[in-house]
């Protein structure tokens, strides 16, 4: 689905993201957006965007003690950082 606006530079760099965009994207007051520059234009990327999973997978491996067997442990301890993160969105 494409949409599109344009927006009006305020003081100090400020611009209001249309309330279609906010809906559609699931934006609220007070979430923190990302904000990138690719080839010329400006890209915000809405919470909960997650560009590269592989990034939030190797996250799930920190802390984890292998002793019993490695398949059970790995597997716990992913529940529990999904779970973690899950909590803080």
């Amino acid at each position: 689905m494409y949409l599109g606006a344009q927006v009006k530079v305020l003081q100090k760099g400020k611009i209001t993201i249309p309330a279609e965009f906010r809906e559609m994207l699931g934006i609220r007051e007070g979430d923190i957006l990302k904000l990138e520059a690719r080839g010329g234009c400006i890209i915000l990327l809405p919470p909960r965007t997650v560009l590269n999973p592989t990034e939030l997978l190797d996250s799930l491996l920190e802390g984890v003690y292998v002793g019993g067997s490695v398949k059970g442990e790995l597997k716990r301890a992913a529940a529990t950082r999904i779970e973690e993160k899950s909590r803080r969105m």
